[in-house]
């Protein structure tokens, strides 16, 4: 794994055939109609094609690491805020409880939200970022600026939502200004920690508690499909900027040199101080 990570395109190719298998072959059937998987394999498949474009475009043989330690130290300093955030979009997103879902249909949910997660950190953070990173190095500002980017595309990509859901353009604006704060964040705890599995466990619980009510509630299910208003849309863009700004801080906290990026040493991928200069 660590040998084919030095290759990004390929990696990211490895990744989503993996990942499509089993979400689509397997998990995805137990929860939606056919229709609807064979809009999300269209729009999966997309959202690969876009990755491999812009890795392509960049590409400077930089891997990104899978092998950093200190995950748990990362997920409750760096990552605390998405962990907040993933807890209250759970207890806000409630609904009425109107359904018991099958073991099956509990077990495919999960496998799914984590197929997506993996997948999609693996190639927007870890594969995406990374090359933007190495692509930019020598602006003054190239954290910034791939940061920025990269959570750009990122957000935009979430347009890709209305092949499975047409009608729904300000719930999908909505999403896409959302994804688009959620990758900065992402990005900050990606370049923090170095390891892309805090990113990762972040974005399956974000996922896994906000979609959670549509499984066990009938009107939770149906608003999935049905557009919101420009309110809700407000609101949600307001309640998540915490991702920036959090994102911000954390970025602004140290001084960043690109030599010292893609060194991961065991213990020394982590360094919290806020003055550190590496």
């Amino acid at each position: 794994m660590k040998k084919i990570a030095k290759f990004p395109i390929l990696f990211s190719i490895l990744l989503f055939a993996i990942a499509m298998p089993l979400v689509w072959g397997i998990t995805y059937p137990l929860l939606y109609k056919l229709p609807f998987y064979w809009a999300s394999t269209i729009k999966y498949t997309i959202t690969l094609l876009i990755v491999i474009a812009v890795c392509f475009i960049i590409y400077h043989k930089i891997p990104f690491t899978l092998q950093c330690k200190g995950l748990f130290k990362g997920l409750f300093t760096f990552g605390l805020v998405g962990l907040i955030c993933a807890v209250m979009a759970f207890i806000f997103s409630y609904d009425k409880p109107d359904i018991t879902p099958s073991a099956s249909t509990v077990i495919g949910f999960i496998f799914y939200n984590l197929a997506i997660a993996v997948s999609e950190e693996f190639l927007f953070r870890g594969a995406m970022f990374t090359q933007m990173l190495d692509s930019w190095k020598n602006k003054k500002s190239f954290i910034w600026v791939a940061t920025l980017i990269s959570s750009i595309i990122f957000g935009l990509r979430h347009f890709l939502n209305l092949i499975t859901t047409p009608n729904t353009l300000i719930t999908t604006i909505g999403q896409v200004l959302f994804t688009f704060m959620a990758g900065f964040y992402l990005c900050a705890v990606y370049l923090r920690t170095r390891n892309v599995w805090v990113c990762i466990i972040i974005h399956f619980l974000e996922d896994l508690f906000t979609g959670f009510w549509a499984i066990v509630s009938s009107s939770a299910a149906t608003a999935q499909t049905v557009d919101g208003t420009i309110g809700n849309m407000v609101m949600l863009v307001a309640v998540h900027s915490i991702y920036v700004i959090s994102g911000v801080i954390m970025l602004k906290s140290k001084k960043w040199k690109y030599e010292s990026l893609f060194e991961c040493k065991e213990e020394a991928c982590l360094d919290y101080s806020n003055s550190d200069e590496q």
